[in-house]
């Protein structure tokens, strides 16, 4: 549907509507203070049945003819004797029966006759006549109380209006603005004729009463059927225009009276769409369960519509469909309308509460708390026959006793998850503190702390950062964002915490604050101690320098033979690696470690007669020293296993490349028969001192004994 240009912009739309909506609040205030009046107020009387004179105003034209407490049992109207009862005065009369309706509407109609020609004749209990006088007043009781409920329905109008007139094509809000219409319309039409002092036109008065049920059963009926749309539409089929309908069909059961009376064809058909709207709510509940801003706005309009709704039927609705009387005044009753439509706003169309779900628990176990009080103390009063003070008494014990601890221990089993979360979070983050040995480590384990502490089902790094704060997050609570820890690393963007399941609320804001702070003290302990470990590493490079190096030298000079000067040259070369491998800021470059080990090894198999079968897959890069020191010695001492324990006539060894690890593997015959398992090689310090300089490099290390030959295998992380 098109909208007129006038109407496109949402301001006049809502102008316009207000504008109409203003016009029939003014027909109706306006046929309210146009209404003939007597000046007094008349108040029910059981045995008999009458009407008692409770006061007469001071500007009542009556003043001089009737006194507090006159009883009035009739009124004589063209010749016709119409009785005054409570049925006169009843504030709705679709409570009546349609027979005793008609009849009520019949005699509505004739008094309203003689008050419009400004004359009632009554009767008093005492059997005499009185004449009273009846005139239009600029301010009555009928008058106030218009205005007191009409603006109830201003408030469910405004709301929904407020909310439709943005989004006027969308189901929800479509159904959202038809239910505050039918407020409107209920409560405009009860102001008209609720108020009533004795008497309205008998025609105008059917007409008031059959829009108010058609607008009753217009608020029913959107309700019902709202969560089949939203949040998420449960189906394709027409559950919302398939309601109206119904209510339509029920409304036109009531003008043409089919049944014994209104609670039958508009109370119950109400009552019955409340029920089919909690099952639909109960589906729709499952239907959001892993979209978190579904959950949240399903949540916060559940509790409105569901207090809400609950309120009115129990006050207003339910009691007439089973034939009893309303447990308080009509006008209290409504205020059950603010309940529904202030807090449903908010849950359409600006749930954006990130902090929802602190308080959703608390509130639920407040309301129910206080149910539980009052249902308590009505079983034990109507049931039993207590009093009311031992009555509450024993409510109020039972719900201290009983439901405040069931509460507490639901509350933190609800809890418990998220408090897993953070405990796995901060030990994570202590571990990170002791363990760590350098603050790069402590950088890198950054994001998984931060996916430990949330779960959520994106955590990626951005440019920009978030505005002033550390931690933020956004407008729908759906993602928080983290300042990086230093200049030129990535902020952190976390979406939909818990598994999906949740929004963030103010205490993740809390939490996501005190990791960052802790991590970046962390990082600051780190630099303090890489600081001071690199100051000791350069003494002890100094000292085993200028020391241990001046004796080995010595000893080199000294020496008085060749072999003695090979073992001093061969201890100077390992204290030259040893100090290299103290300065972890020195590398070296793979190709050229490689041709160092592959020398190596072809010098110590050529001394022992082995053939050497060399293999490599490589490409240039750096690695640190300790790598070079590392698979060095490894290598030294797989060819010295090799030699000590078999009687290799080939030793294989293949290095190579798989991404960024290096792997090696050295395969030698000539394994003795009574070494052909591995179980039989004792683990001595040999295999022991390699798995270590495996370990030191993040690396794995392997050795098996299969078909006569020795396998060792070796691969490590080059970064």
């Amino acid at each position: 549907m098109a909208w007129p240009d006038a109407l496109a912009a949402p301001r006049r739309r809502l102008l316009v509507a207000v504008g109409l909506a203003f016009l029939f609040s003014l027909v109706g205030l306006a046929r309210v203070a146009s209404t003939p009046s007597l000046g007094v107020k008349l108040a029910p009387v059981s045995e008999p049945p009458a009407v008692r004179v409770e006061q007469v105003a001071s500007t009542s034209p009556n003043l001089d003819r009737l006194r507090p407490g006159t009883v009035l049992v009739a009124a004589r109207v063209n010749g016709r004797r119409v009785p005054l009862n409570p049925t006169t005065l009843i504030e709705e009369p679709d409570l009546l029966d349609y027979r005793a309706y008609n009849r009520f509407l019949e005699r509505q109609d004739l008094l309203y006759q003689a008050l419009s020609q400004g004359r009632l004749e009554v009767v008093d209990a005492d059997g005499r006549r009185i004449l009273l006088r009846a005139a239009p007043t600029p301010w009555s009781p009928a008058l106030g109380y218009a205005l007191g409920h009409a603006a109830y329905g201003w408030v469910a109008l405004l709301i929904s209006l407020g909310i439709w007139v943005f989004s006027p094509l969308r189901a929800e809000t479509r159904l959202f603005a038809l239910s505050g219409l039918g407020v409107f319309g209920t409560t405009l039409t009860l102001a008209v004729y609720g108020g009533r002092e004795l008497a309205l036109d008998g025609t105008l008065l059917a007409w008031l009463m059959a829009v108010n049920h058609l607008s009753v059963l217009m608020v029913c009926a959107p309700l019902a059927t709202l969560f089949w749309v939203y949040p998420v539409r449960q189906g394709q089929a027409p559950l919302p225009t398939l309601a109206v309908l119904l209510a339509l069909l029920a409304w036109c059961a009531d003008l043409a009276q089919l049944g014994p009376g209104a609670r039958y064809t508009v109370y119950l058909p109400v009552t019955l769409g409340f029920l089919a709207g909690i099952v639909i709510m109960i589906f729709q509940w499952f239907a959001s369960g892993r979209d978190p801003v579904a959950r949240a706005a399903m949540k916060w309009c559940v509790l409105s519509i569901f207090v809400g709704s609950l309120l009115l039927m129990v006050l207003i609705m339910i009691p007439p469909a089973l034939g009893l009387n309303r447990p308080m005044p009509l006008f209290v009753s409504l205020a059950s309308i603010l309940v529904l439509y202030l807090g449903l706003a908010a849950g359409l169309k600006r749930y954006r509460l990130f902090h929802l779900e602190q308080w959703w628990f608390k509130t639920w176990a407040w309301f129910f708390g206080g149910v539980l009080v009052l249902l308590l103390d009505a079983v034990l009063v109507l049931g039993i026959g207590w009093s009311g003070e031992h009555a509450l008494l024993v409510a109020l014990a039972v719900a201290g006793w009983v439901y405040f601890p069931v509460r507490q221990s639901l509350m933190r089993y609800l809890g418990r998850d998220r408090d897993d979360n953070l405990d796995a979070a901060l030990q994570k983050l202590v571990d990170n503190l002791f363990t760590a040995q350098s603050e790069a480590r402590i950088r890198a384990a950054w994001p998984d702390l931060l996916w430990r502490s949330f779960r959520p089902l994106r955590l990626v790094p951005v440019a920009e950062a978030p505005e002033r704060h550390d931690v933020a997050v956004d407008a729908d609570g759906t993602h928080l964002f983290v300042r990086a820890l230093a200049q030129g690393e990535p902020h952190f963007r976390v979406g939909y915490p818990g598994d999906g399941g949740r929004l963030f609320r103010r205490a993740d804001l809390r939490v996501a604050g005190l990791l960052r702070a802790l991590t970046g003290q962390a990082i600051v302990a780190a630099r303090a101690r890489e600081a001071g470990a690199e100051v000791e590493r350069q003494r002890i490079i100094r000292d085993l320098h200028d020391d241990l190096g001046g004796h080995i030298l010595s000893l080199l000079r000294n020496a008085p033979n060749d072999q003695q000067a090979g073992l001093a040259r061969q201890a100077m070369r390992s204290l030259r690696e040893s100090l290299r491998a103290l300065d972890e800021e020195t590398v070296c470059r793979l190709a050229d470690s490689v041709e160092d080990w592959h020398l190596e090894c072809r010098e110590k198999c050529h001394r022992e007669a082995v053939t050497l079968r060399w293999h490599q897959s490589l490409r240039d890069r750096s690695i640190t020293v300790r790598h070079d020191i590392n698979v060095r010695r490894i290598l030294g001492e797989a060819l010295t296993n090799a030699f000590q324990h078999a009687n290799p006539a080939t030793v294989a060894i293949s290095i190579r490349l798989s991404g960024e690890n290096l792997m090696l593997e050295c395969v030698n015959d000539g394994v003795p028969p009574c070494r052909r398992t591995t179980d039989d090689v004792l683990s001595g310090r040999g295999l022991t001192h390699m798995r270590t300089r495996a370990g030191e490099l993040g690396g794995t290390f392997d050795f098996d004994i299969r078909d006569h030959k020795a396998w060792t295998r070796f691969s490590c992380p080059l970064d």
